[in-house]
């Protein structure tokens, strides 16, 4: 069911609203449009998709600083028999664990919510769930299944995190959107505290995940180059401030309070209000 119109006039206006605001927090020698790109979208081979779901099966709270995947990746690479779907799946999560502490010299831990024992469980099974695929059409076409709207399209991210341990809703989000496919914002902690915030969802990720497709569906009638991803892109940028393709890379500090107090104060100015869009819906 579509968003009624006033509901799209001020999901248009929060996000032009942030991409303004964005435009003025960054250096001008920034070029913003490389940020609204996928990272990942060249891809040929279940090899490339599996390491995808390696790499963002790690993308959570500390874990990236516990395993640090970007400097361990060819070591990795070499343990997973590169890349492997099917030798991988074939694997138990105790003995590649196992490996990584022989490899990395890691403490041995039994507690099962030990980063690299979480990891080691999440990197099989997506192995396993890999496998169900011919090749990279059989899998993009799975997923392409999905893309009918809003509501199946949350579908197919909630399967993932059924089927992998350790890869929740945001995370099975951000490795789809990682792949390239533009319809999947990842809903994380930053975007779940600005959109409810400004009254724009629930303090919850699939809340959150919804309010973004509809901000992203209200803009591309007059910009086509409004997807998800990009949304996505914006507000975390202006979140964590990390101006990850600069070289080096910029920090230019979180600008998330601000913001919200930004576009509080402009609401107010306006006589107007930002308003709570489960009341409309």
């Amino acid at each position: 069911m579509d968003k009624c119109n006033c509901d799209n006039e001020k999901l248009a206006e929060v996000y032009h609203d942030a991409f303004e605001y964005l435009k003025d927090i960054v250096p001008s020698t920034v070029n913003l449009e490389a940020y609204f790109i996928s990272d990942r979208i060249d891809y040929c081979s279940l090899e490339d998709i599996f390491e995808q779901f390696v790499q963002s099966a790690q993308n959570y709270q500390m874990m990236p600083k516990v395993i640090n995947y970007k400097d361990r990746r060819e070591k990795v690479k070499d343990i997973l028999s590169g890349f492997d779907v099917r030798a991988v799946a074939k694997m138990d999560p105790s003995e590649l664990y196992e490996q990584f502490v022989q490899q990395f010299g890691l403490k041995k831990s039994t507690d099962k919510r030990n980063s690299w024992r979480k990891w080691s469980k999440s990197i099989v099974e997506s192995a396993q769930f890999l496998c169900e695929f011919r090749n990279v059409d059989d899998f993009v076409g799975f997923v392409k299944c999905f893309d009918y709207n809003v509501h199946t399209r949350i579908a197919l991210p909630l399967l993932i995190s059924n089927k992998i341990h350790g890869i929740g809703f945001a995370l099975a989000c951000d490795l789809l959107k990682e792949l390239g496919f533009t319809s999947y914002p990842k809903p994380d902690v930053h975007l779940i505290e600005v959109f409810n915030a400004l009254g724009l969802s629930k303090a919850d990720p699939i809340d959150t995940f919804e309010a973004i497709v509809h901000m992203s569906d209200a803009c591309r009638k007059e910009d086509p180059s409004v997807t998800p991803y990009k949304v996505d892109k914006v507000f975390w940028l202006i979140c964590s401030g990390r101006l990850y393709h600069e070289n080096p890379e910029i920090n230019i500090g979180g600008h998330k309070k601000a913001f919200i107090e930004h576009m509080k104060q402009k609401a107010l100015q306006e006589k107007s209000f930002i308003c709570d869009l489960h009341v409309c819906m």
